[in-house]
């Protein structure tokens, strides 16, 4: 049986486990994750969800329902909704053979729009400030329960199973000696820097959503929607705003101030801004490429393109503020 035989099998398998009654089973991407366009008899769309790495675990598609739940009850963002089986339960665990382990499938509403990428005005910007903010008053002051540990961005590869590559030979004929001094002294102040952060504001943690990117922000005239809550950690708000601002500091076809303060303008009609000062979105900023410049291994052919110009970018980082390494 083939990938996408197996995948299919696994689809047809999930839908039978709900009440609705679904009338196409449409395969959609192969992504991180397995997705299928489904249509119910009614011509209502969903979208179905096979999770193809190992590395996430139950209760990691757990607390990404908690944190949909949790955001869709304010009502005040729109999100996808979880279907529930006919047996109370969110997630199927779905096995075909012997020889494999379960694939773990949810079931999500469908929502209309193109992603924000390509799509960018001044008016979004302000929208998508709003938005994280709107996120962020969602899921403040709730707790985590006990039977959850979420991730926590204390250090620069926070991931879990989370493999640090840089250093194995097959990648050597990629990297510089540079590269190399660059990620040994920054590694290790980031991890401090990190660390620090969640020392110094204990009392300002809560879950975000981690990943606002252009393509996990969809827009539809004039709506906006946020999807895949799937990296959710316990966090502080300034973790949100400088990924999402990560997208946009180097973009030439735009003004990063003006972007930067766009957002801002949004998030500040609905919240305060979090207190923090430009070097520590620029340090969460390069914690991320940091991180990105290990990743980058184990998912390129040729990573070579995205090294050249990361790089560069950590050492502008690194004059800027005079970091000792």
């Amino acid at each position: 049986m083939d990938n996408i035989e197996k995948f299919n099998t696994i689809a047809t398998l999930a839908v039978a486990n709900y009440d609705i009654q679904f009338q196409e089973i449409k395969f959609l991407a192969e992504e991180t994750n397995i997705l299928y366009k489904l249509t119910d008899d009614k011509s209502n769309p969903f979208i179905l969800k096979i999770y193809q790495e190992d590395s996430i675990t139950k209760e990691d598609i757990l607390m990404e329902v908690y944190m949909m739940e949790l955001v869709s009850q304010k009502g005040e963002v729109s999100v996808p909704c979880i279907l529930t089986a006919k047996d109370g339960s969110k997630i199927q665990e779905i096995k075909i053979d012997e020889d494999n382990h379960p694939k773990r499938v949810v079931i999500y509403s469908w929502l209309e729009g193109e992603d924000l990428d390509g799509n960018e005005n001044e008016e979004r910007f302000v929208q998508l400030g709003e938005l994280t903010a709107k996120l962020h008053n969602a899921t403040y002051g709730a707790t985590v329960p006990k039977i959850f540990s979420p991730k926590r961005w204390d250090a620069v590869f926070y991931y879990h199973q989370e493999n640090v590559v840089y250093k194995d030979s097959k990648y050597q004929h990629f990297l510089t000696k540079d590269y190399h001094e660059i990620m040994d002294k920054m590694i290790p102040y980031l991890n401090h820097q990190l660390s620090s952060y969640y020392q110094k504001n204990e009392e300002n943690l809560q879950f975000i959503h981690s990943d606002l990117n252009p393509w996990n922000i969809l827009v539809h005239e004039k709506a906006m929607h946020v999807i895949d809550f799937g990296d959710i950690l316990f966090g502080l708000p300034q973790h949100d705003i400088a990924i999402l601002l990560y997208y946009y500091r180097y973009e030439k076809e735009f003004n990063y101030k003006e972007v930067q303060q766009l957002l801002f303008k949004g998030y500040e009609r609905v919240r305060p801004l979090p207190m923090f000062e430009e070097f520590d979105l620029e340090l969460l900023m390069t914690a991320r490429r940091v991180n990105f410049l290990n990743y980058i291994l184990t998912v390129s052919e040729d990573p070579s393109s995205f090294i050249e110009k990361s790089l560069p970018r950590v050492k502008e980082f690194i004059d800027t503020y005079n970091v000792k390494i």
